[in-house]
């Protein structure tokens, strides 16, 4: 039964340590994972806000929401086959194209880090308007001085065309042409004139 146990153990070990085994092995360093709350002035970060993280000039990225709810991020830093990362390497993070903190690199750690942009107004001060702009990256700034909050939001899908419109009203008519009565009367004179011509040449005959 004593060995029956031992055996157990021996193979719980390792399939524990085989996935490192294959990893040292192939040449492949083990990845680094952050996640935490993303907070821009105070409120959860929209939807399809971009987190950045650069290290050693490779950069990745991710966007709101995670799996952790609105507001949250979580990203994954997977060496490419034949890099490794120094250990405890600088990792730094953007919130759009805002620097907001820094971390290190370990090699298979799994590190909560909040992502923070502004606190909101000062003490004391007040937002005395919300501009939103369509752009990208996700973004928001805020003027201390003028209290103007400034959001930017990516762009959403477009939407369906829409029904056409009614018909338009008919248009008012044309005026008449300018001698429009003349040719009738014209006619009707050469018409008389004719015939006066040939009850003459009649008589004539006769």
């Amino acid at each position: 039964m004593t060995k029956v146990r031992v055996l157990v153990v021996l193979a719980v070990v390792a399939l524990l340590l085989f996935p490192a085994m294959a990893f040292a092995q192939g040449g492949l360093q083990l990845p680094c994972r952050f996640y935490g709350d993303v907070t821009i002035y105070g409120d959860p970060a929209p939807d399809d806000t971009v987190v950045s993280a650069t290290i050693e000039g490779d950069e990745y990225t991710a966007s709101t929401p995670s799996v952790y709810g609105a507001g949250t991020y979580a990203l994954e830093i997977t060496p490419p086959e034949g890099t490794n990362y120094s250990e405890g390497a600088a990792v730094s993070f953007k919130v759009g194209a805002t620097q907001v903190a820094t971390s290190t690199f370990e090699a298979g750690g799994n590190k909560e880090l909040d992502l923070t942009i502004g606190t909101g107004p000062e003490e004391g001060g007040l937002i005395t308007s919300v501009v939103v702009v369509t752009g990208s990256p996700a973004d928001a700034d805020y003027d201390a001085e003028t209290g103007v909050l400034t959001l930017t939001i990516p762009a959403g899908a477009t939407g369906p065309a829409g029904a056409a419109g009614p018909q338009g009203d008919q248009g008012i008519p044309g005026e008449d042409a300018p001698g429009g009565m003349a040719l009738p009367i014209v006619a009707l004179v050469l018409a008389v004139i004719a015939i006066g011509v040939a009850v003459m040449s009649m008589r004539r005959r006769v």
